[in-house]
């Protein structure tokens, strides 16, 4: 990497198997593309997941709980009022699925605060040794457009499962073509009723991912300011690397707001579009 845009480049280019010759999927939707490096990174965070819910399930104590356990009631608690005010009925379900989408999603979120350049080091080393030539690795799988529209299309189907649950086959197809200008209008009806609906997985996708990816991007830039004094290496470093680390702290306490924040906003919003899909269409 010798000059600043192959190093953002290379901070912005997945370990992709089935990819083109600049290791990019071929378009927008190509099956036949995997990212592997996000696959193990959102695997990881789901099995340290696994693993603390089951620390914690071995160590539940009624007349004195630790902090962890706390920490998750009062994330219960919190879950289950939200749920009680979109739904008649309380869905354990949708809180089940709501709770580990925040703590799935925040764990991804903070892998941001991993030091830019180590995973892809590590990554790099390992795949020399293995005779890989040229090795990427992006630590941060909501910062990239696969995690976030994988999520939000399990939500997206599990809110026409809950409109079909409510108003049967007949009722939903029913609000397709009489909502909301009446049965006169049924093309524009389609259309309207089609743009509402996909409307709201899109916006929750790019939203997580548009913040992510801009924190990372931030990282990689902060990053530019001890890697352009070091190559090669200049007097100007004793300047420019302090400025990295100082700016580097600064915005690592931001990014922790954004990665909490974007992980509790698409928890929230799924329990709100759910709510909304499990209503009678009138």
């Amino acid at each position: 990497m010798s000059s600043p845009g192959e190093y953002i480049t290379h901070h912005l280019t997945d370990w992709c198997v089935g990819c083109g010759p600049h290791n990019q999927p071929q378009g927008l939707f190509d099956l036949g593309a995997f990212t592997i490096d996000l696959l193990l990174v959102a695997f990881a965070c789901a099995i340290v997941i696994a693993l603390v819910v089951r620390y914690l399930n071995s160590r539940l104590s009624m007349e004195n709980p630790g902090r962890l356990q706390l920490a998750f009631e009062t994330a219960i608690e919190y879950t289950s009022e939200q749920i009680s005010e979109v739904f008649p009925r309380f869905n354990h379900y949708v809180g089940a699925m709501a709770l580990t989408i925040f703590v799935w999603a925040l764990l991804m979120n903070l892998m941001d605060l991993v030091p830019i350049d180590l995973p892809p080091t590590i990554a790099e080393g390992i795949g020399h040794l293995l005779g890989f030539k040229q090795v990427f690795f992006r630590q941060v799988p909501t910062a990239a457009l696969d995690t976030p529209f994988a999520m939000a299309t399990v939500v997206f189907v599990m809110m026409v499962t809950y409109q079909v649950r409510a108003n049967g086959i007949g009722g939903y197809l029913k609000h397709f073509m009489v909502h909301p200008y009446g049965k006169f209008a049924l093309p524009f009806n389609v259309i309207t009723v089609l743009i509402e609906d996909v409307s709201k997985p899109v916006s929750l996708a790019l939203r997580l991912f548009g913040n992510m990816f801009a924190g990372e991007l931030i990282f990689a830039l902060l990053a530019l300011l001890s890697y352009a004094s070091l190559q090669p290496v200049s007097p100007d470093a004793a300047i420019w690397m302090p400025l990295h680390l100082i700016g580097g702290m600064v915005w690592s306490l931001f990014d922790l707001l954004i990665a909490v924040l974007q992980a509790f906003i698409f928890a929230v919003l799924t329990v709100v579009y759910l709510g909304m899909a499990q209503q009678p269409n009138h």
